[in-house]
């Protein structure tokens, strides 16, 4: 094709155009890159993201969060904190971060209760508090405890062989005690012969499976704590409720003589549950201590049946309560009062058995009338309780089976009335667990314990022979 002036005009013309719109797309994504932010985190478990729990606490909290790191002027380490903040600034826009020299400002540094250099200050609105480490757990933590206003002192009544809260053996709780202190609870035992009275700052009273009878005077301290309004956690196992009747009776709830049983061999194989006196919970009530718990099994070893009395009224001692059965056994499960646990345990309703499905947990609610800060203005508040036929599900050998944990971490933040952290799961450390097959076990056991030192004692055996022969 012969080129003409004209047709050399329009290729200029073309690629000038070209050239400006090349151009303009450029600038616009380099617009668009500044205005608008994705990214995709492709790494096992989402390692470089916040995890659920810390984003759902973040999105909950209506007060600006501000982290202050007290380190040297080191541009590479103020570089990586500021990654890390971006994190938190992703989810909860309002999220500061500044350095201070703690030895160029020594009296900034004591204000915020810096003990040396290297030292995190967390803001959340007027609250504070320092930590040493940068990890998400620890944040999360300091997060949770700011945002309840305060620590939550829960008593543990004790002086009836009543579970230890502290101790560290299998019959303990002191793993639940480790988690809930990290979150903000104060864990107290208290002896109402000691005393007579439940301390006044009590966010709740824990009574854990009395094995001794009480002292009518200590039912008596009991009832005038929750006449008057205060929250109860109450694990009752099986075996009798050692005098406290009264409080039964208050709460309107009849507890049940005899332990729960479930024999379907399927589902203990399924579980990996050896006695049918371990019972798995799947079904939930509305309760708003297990609505994120999804469809999640928690474990209850002899545990017992807990219901509301029918007959219960003002009339009977009871107060108005609002109950909801919570935990709920499954179909196939049903109440044992033979005090026979072993061997071939079948139901007899000749005996008094009660079929399953049966209720194990009670939450109750009364609206209480008290007088607000402002006057004479009133207003309504709630007193909470919870009834669970069973104290092993927080003891240390079973609060990390299923769900337990969980449960029980929402149980002690529903009665302390932190509602909030409802929603909040508890955070696990990722792929700390190795899940084998019953056939993987077997090959990686016959593996190192078989094959590999007949391997090694063969191969060492050859190599004698072959130097000796030399």
């Amino acid at each position: 094709m012969k080129m003409s002036k004209n047709i050399h005009r329009w290729i200029g013309l073309q690629n000038s155009i070209f050239y400006v719109l090349f151009i303009a797309v450029v600038v616009l994504l380099g617009f668009v890159g500044q205005r608008f932010y994705w990214q995709a985190d492709w790494t096992q478990g989402s390692r470089n993201s916040l995890s659920t729990p810390t984003q759902t606490l973040l999105k909950g909290l209506d007060k600006p969060l501000k982290f202050i790191a007290y380190i040297p002027d080191d541009p590479a380490l103020q570089l990586q904190l500021n990654k890390l903040v971006t994190k938190y600034q992703r989810v909860k826009a309002d999220t500061t971060m500044e350095f201070v020299n703690p030895d160029l400002d020594p009296a900034r540094a004591k204000q915020d209760g810096i003990q040396y250099a290297g030292q995190l200050a967390i803001h959340l609105g007027e609250r504070s508090e320092v930590v040493e480490s940068t990890a998400e757990q620890t944040i999360l933590h300091a997060l949770q405890r700011m945002s309840r206003g305060g620590e939550r002192l829960v008593v543990f009544l004790e002086g009836h062989g009543e579970r230890q809260p502290l101790a560290s053996e299998s019959t303990g709780m002191s793993k639940l005690v480790e988690t809930v202190q990290r979150h903000g609870f104060q864990i107290q035992p208290h002896n109402l012969v000691r005393t007579q009275a439940i301390p006044q700052n009590a966010s709740f009273v824990v009574i854990a499976a009395p094995q001794q009878d009480w002292l009518p005077g200590e039912v008596a301290v009991l009832k005038q704590y929750l006449e008057q309004g205060g929250n109860l956690l109450w694990l009752q196992d099986p075996g009798g409720l050692r005098g406290l009747q009264p409080l039964e009776a208050l709460l309107g709830l009849q507890i049940y003589d005899g332990t729960v049983i479930d024999a379907n061999e399927a589902l203990h194989a399924l579980l990996g549950i050896n006695h049918p006196a371990v019972i798995p919970v799947v079904d939930y009530g509305k309760s708003p201590i297990v609505q994120k718990l999804g469809n999640v099994q928690t474990l209850f070893p002899f545990a017992t049946m807990v219901a509301r009395d029918p007959q219960a009224s003002e009339k009977s001692g009871a107060l108005a309560w609002k109950v909801d059965e919570f935990l709920n056994t499954l179909p196939t499960s049903w109440l044992e009062t033979s005090g026979i646990l072993e061997g071939n345990v079948v139901f007899d309703e000749a005996s008094n058995d009660q079929p399953g499905s049966l209720p194990i947990g009670v939450s109750l609610v009364r609206e209480l009338e008290s007088k607000s800060d402002a006057v004479t203005e009133r207003s309504r508040s709630e007193q909470r309780v919870v009834v669970i036929g069973d104290s092993d599900f927080m003891l240390n050998s079973f609060v990390g089976h299923g769900a337990n944990l969980d449960l029980a971490t929402q149980v002690f933040n529903w009665l302390s009335s932190d509602d909030k952290l409802l929603d909040v799961p508890v955070m696990r450390a990722s792929d700390t667990q190795l899940d084998l097959s019953e056939t993987a076990g077997y090959v990686i056991g016959l593996f190192f314990l078989v094959v590999l030192p007949v391997g090694l004692i063969a191969s060492g055996t050859w190599i004698w022979w072959r130097r000796r022969k030399r």
